[in-house]
């Protein structure tokens, strides 16, 4: 494993126990659980982090019994090679299967945007991200959209969330969040609403981040794709490589995705 990637995973253990209001030991890893948010699934889910040779079925079980009065089931696979001998069994129960890549700043972008970006508050963004929520996440209901935005609140005072937006013609068009723990920058939920896209807004809003991350000391700068969508195509020309991926299946409450 790359010296790169033990950061990220040590800096992902600080922000996923920053912002559990309970933590339980299971014989598989770790269940994360935000209690005051129970519809948010980054932040109630088993991190399977123990070395064992578990299968999809004994994990479901685990999950089913930790997660018992949750709407959703979340599991997440750091070893690359133990998600993929079960992502097959996953996907056929009926869970989404997810794999991810975690993507290091490495290079300059491929080119400048001059995209107009500035730091603002939760209040400023919220409404941004309930709309991306809402238009962008399929099946996403009102009450998750809601919950999914206003958990950052908290995370302003657990993690020193960092928000930065840009506009076009007066009006928001994308944001980003930021979060520096001992020198790792994590760049979360990039987003362009899709009327705005193709303009350079998100290289704009990335940018102006890293610069923002470097100020306040981080020397590595990273952020998470799906490994098999589009966005990892943009991020690879903003400067960023794979340095390492993962899974994560979710099974989301009866008649909602979360693709």
């Amino acid at each position: 494993m790359s010296e790169d990637r033990d950061r990220i995973e040590a800096y992902l253990r600080w922000r996923e126990e920053s912002t559990s209001t309970r933590i339980e030991r299971s014989r598989f890893g770790t269940a994360l659980f935000n209690d005051d948010f129970p519809s948010f699934i980054d932040g109630n889910f088993l991190r399977v982090d123990q070395s064992v040779d578990a299968i999809a079925g004994q994990l479901t079980a685990e999950t089913d019994r930790l997660y018992e009065t949750f709407a959703h089931r979340a599991i997440v696979v750091p070893d690359e090679a133990a998600g993929s001998r079960m992502a097959a069994t996953f996907g056929r129960d009926g869970w989404e299967v997810d794999r991810l890549v975690y993507m290091v700043r490495r290079r300059d972008a491929d080119r400048e945007s001059d995209i107009r970006v500035k730091e603002c508050t939760f209040d400023e963004v919220y409404p941004l991200m309930l709309e991306a929520n809402l238009h962008s996440h399929g099946g996403m209901t009102q009450a998750a959209a809601e919950a999914n935005a206003a958990v950052r609140r908290a995370f302003v005072d657990l993690t020193g969330a960092r928000f930065f937006v840009a506009r076009v013609g007066g009006v928001l068009a994308g944001f980003c969040e930021l979060y520096v723990h001992d020198g790792v920058a994590e760049l979360d939920d990039v987003h362009t609403l899709e009327r705005f896209r193709r303009r350079g807004i998100a290289a704009g809003i990335v940018g102006h981040a890293i610069r923002k991350a470097g100020e306040v000391g981080a020397d590595l700068v990273f952020l998470i794709a799906d490994d098999a969508d589009w966005p990892k195509e943009l991020y690879a020309k903003l400067g960023f490589d794979p340095v390492g991926r993962f899974w994560q299946f979710t099974k989301p409450p009866e008649g909602e995705s979360y693709r």
